[in-house]
Order: C-alpha cells, then structure tokens, then sequence
C-alpha cells in the first residue's frame, strides 16, 4: 500500500498527503531550476545542497540590508561554522558571492544572469502551479 493511499476512507488524510506531494514536487524542482541556473556543469544534482542553502542566507542577508557573516549563517542553518566556510568557498568559486570583511554579498552579475532570470520564471511558473492545486485540493468537501 502506498503511503498516500493509507486511510483511503478518511479523505482529510488523503487531501493532506496530496498536499504533501504537491509540496515536495515543489521543493525539489525548485531546488533543481537554482541548479540549473547557478551550479557548474559538472555539480551533480543534490550532492550538496547544502552548499545552494547556504548561498540563499547570503542572498536573503543581501535582500534584507543584513550581510550574513560565517557565524550567522551558521547559527541560522544551525551547521558547523567549518562547514559554512567551506560552502562559502565552493559559491565564491563558482562566482556567486564574494566577501566584503566579515560579510558575504550575492555576486550581481550571476543574480541578474540570463540563466538566473530564466530560473526565476520557471520558478514563478511552479509556484503558480502549486499553489493552484494546493487550492483545488483545499476546496475538496470533507
């Protein structure tokens, strides 16, 4: 039995696995377009997700006027400072971020990217997709 098929006759069960699903499909082919966009060629998919998580601090500390530096990004994705420092490394040598003092900065060239506005796109049209089911399913009767 498949795990969304368990307690076919409770359909709040069903919806809710639904949802799941659409939620999963979402997180992974978004991560997947960021991939696309942003890794080398020959970064294989999912090997270090990590590493792109730890650039969207970056990107989110730039967004919100509040640089990241090692030890916040550390604390805020609660992983070893040493590995923050080495992810960072991996996204400055890919030319995404670079450092200013303590502080890590989303490389404007790579944001404003043919390949980055094409992911945005793509990712926008997912979300809408998503979002569209997630309402079809909420409006299922009980």
């Amino acid at each position: 039995m498949n795990w969304w098929d368990m307690g076919k006759g409770n359909s709040d069960n069903v919806r809710s696995a639904r949802q799941r699903l659409v939620l999963c499909r979402l997180m992974i082919d978004i991560m997947r377009s960021l991939h696309g966009a942003y890794a080398p060629a020959t970064e294989p998919f999912g090997s270090r997700l990590e590493t792109f998580f730890i650039g969207l601090c970056v990107a989110l500390g730039q967004f919100e006027e509040k640089p990241f530096s090692v030890a916040k990004i550390a604390a805020y994705m609660r992983v070893p400072r040493t590995t923050v420092i080495r992810r960072l490394n991996r996204l400055q040598s890919w030319g995404l971020i670079h450092r200013q003092g303590r502080h890590y900065y989303m490389e404007q060239k790579a944001l404003n990217s043919l390949l980055g506005l094409r992911s945005y796109r793509h990712i926008r049209r997912l979300l809408d997709k998503s979002a569209e089911e997630l309402s079809v399913l909420d409006t299922l009767p009980d």
